[in-house]
Order: structure tokens, then sequence, then C-alpha cells
């Protein structure tokens, strides 16, 4: 009888542990469909630690390395536009809880008082750095740079490159003129910023600043490998 209660006993542990597994599995490795959008051409690697995954809206030629955590609430969503790169092991927080008198911080959270809850948004062609984290309510800019290790706690512009905790303009990705390059060569023109947008844009935060990209034109060679890439991708020439 002894050792018929040691075997179901291990047969229990071992149920126990399984389901454990299998929810471990459903949680950090999801299906596509378990996304709010997640087209065929976005990928996302695994494991990935999200809150509410239906929340997540990616646009088509994503990608998003291993390690993205997301800490977000039912009413709380993610947008990521098309052509965008996550890197590996980056934060995204869309609640905040704020210090509040009288009330002890392990019961801060749970009481919902004084949050702040909002949004994030990653628009087009963004590249968030390794290990970087970005807070509530934040809108990545198209085209911006997040350096690795930011904290992102407010809005970055177009183009921006940022970097540092809390994360800062250090300099704008391409010159004006290569940003507009840049516009006609990803996007139809109803798409493609204006140049007086672009005017705008400079004066107001990259006055001195330095410029971080690349602008020599590509050689054959180059551009044979972009077009083989493009075509891997399904991205259109």
């Amino acid at each position: 009888m002894k050792k018929i209660r040691s075997i179901l006993s291990d047969i229990g542990f071992l149920l126990r542990e399984g389901r454990h597994l299998l929810y471990c599995l459903r949680r950090d490795y999801p299906s596509r469909q378990d996304f709010g959008s997640m087209p065929p051409h976005s990928t996302i690697s695994f494991p990935c630690h999200i809150g509410v995954k239906k929340n997540i809206y990616a646009e088509d030629f994503v990608k998003i390395r291993y390690g993205l955590t997301v800490i977000n609430a039912g009413q709380e969503s993610v947008f990521i536009g098309k052509y965008t790169v996550i890197a590996p092991d980056v934060t995204i927080i869309t609640n905040n809880h704020h210090p509040t008198v009288s009330i002890p911080q392990v019961i801060l959270g749970e009481s919902h008082i004084n949050d702040t809850s909002a949004n994030v948004t990653i628009k087009e062609d963004v590249w968030v750095g390794t290990r970087s984290t970005i807070m509530a309510g934040v809108t990545l800019g198209r085209g911006c740079i997040v350096g690795a290790n930011a904290l992102v706690s407010k809005s970055v512009p177009p183009y921006a490159l940022v970097a540092g905790v809390p994360a800062r303009i250090i300099g704008v990705k391409f010159s004006l003129a290569d940003i507009e390059r840049h516009e006609e060569a990803l996007y139809p023109q109803e798409e493609r910023m204006t140049h007086e947008e672009l005017v705008e844009l400079f004066q107001a935060h990259y006055k001195d600043k330095k410029v971080y990209g690349c602008s020599v034109p590509l050689t054959d060679e180059q551009q044979e490998i972009v077009k083989k890439l493009k075509k891997k991708r399904g991205i259109k020439p």
C-alpha cells in the first residue's frame, strides 16, 4: 500500500509539472494567432514574455528578436510599424505606479491608485536596441534609433538617435537630403514626409547634431544583396 501511495504521489507530481510546463510553453512560445496582429511576413523569436498578447499589433515586415517583455494590462496596447526591428531583451511597459503618500509600495500596484496607463506606439523603420526599456505613452517616431540599454520615457521624433538613462537625442539618422532619398526608397508618395515637415523637424531637433547613418551609394553587389533579401522577406522592389 505504501508503495502504491508513493507511485500515485509521483504521478500527481508529474501531472502538476506537466501542466506547468504546458502553461510556460503557451505563455513564452505563443502562436501567431494569439496576437492582435502578426502578419505572415513579420517574425517574432521566442521566448517572449507578454502580459496581454491580443493587444500587440504588428504591421508587415516587422522583426522581433527573442526575449521581448511587454508589461501590459487588458486595456493597454502596443503598435509596431512596418520595417521595424526590436533587438533582443527589450522591455515595453504600458503602465506605471506613482508613489503615493500613505500607500505601501507592496500594495501600490494592486491598488491602481494614481496609475499611469497608456499605449506605446513604434512607428515604421525603427530600430530598438538591445535591453532598452520603453515606457507608457511613448511614441517612437519613424526611422528613429534607440540605443542599447536606453530608458525611453518621452516620445522620440522621427529619425532621431537617442541613448542614455533617461534617453536623449544625441544624433540624427541621416541628413535631410538623405532622409528624402530613404523615404523615396521605402514608401509610396502619399506616405512620405514632405520637405516642409523635414525642414521643421531639423529646425526643432537636429541643429548641430551629428549624422549617424551611411549615405554612400550602394555598389552593384550591395544592391544585389538588398534585392535578394527583399525577395526573401516578401518586400516589393
